[in-house]
């Protein structure tokens, strides 16, 4: 990478480096995992750059590069290890501590089957904490529509999990 490509992408890593590791880490709650994930995710879009069509808003593109990332070193790992820096955490029972796993990875599941739009807008909104007025600027939408597909995927969300508790 030389001179202005360097430059560019210099621009890029340091808009979007906070929000791809706190999308990251929110699903992995590892700091090694999240770090090797972002790296692999910056890695790949060098390589990446030159298919992006400007079809989808380049945040969009990215996060999904982050996301396909993540489902690789789920797939190379079977269990993520889960790191809880709170001290209550630190007493809890084993079963405790699983069944907030169980939902975690429950969660994970339900979110990977809402259109794409839901998961565009739950993810700006409560893992990258966007207002939404931003969250309908990036998106090309009226805010009331942010708000109507926002509350769409907390209720799918909830019925996805109630689903999967029977």
């Amino acid at each position: 990478m030389k001179g202005k490509r360097k430059e560019d992408f210099a621009l890029v890593y340091r808009k979007y480096i906070n929000g791809v590791y706190r999308f990251v880490y929110s699903r992995t709650y590892d700091r090694e995992i999240t770090e090797e994930v972002v790296s692999d995710t910056f890695f790949a879009l060098i390589e990446a750059i030159e298919k992006y069509n400007f079809r989808s808003k380049f945040e969009t593109f990215l996060f999904g590069i982050a996301q396909n990332k993540l489902r690789q070193v789920w797939r190379k790992n079977s269990q993520i290890k889960t790191v809880v820096l709170d001290e209550e955490y630190h007493q809890e029972t084993p079963q405790k501590s699983s069944n907030r796993r169980k939902l975690y990875l429950k969660t994970v599941k339900a979110l990977e089957v809402l259109p794409k739009r839901y998961i565009e807008i739950v993810t700006l909104r409560f893992l990258q904490m966007e207002s939404i007025k931003s969250v309908a600027k990036k998106l090309n939408l009226s805010a009331s529509n942010v708000t109507t597909i926002q509350n769409r995927a907390i209720t799918r969300l909830k019925t996805l999990l109630n689903e999967k508790k029977s």
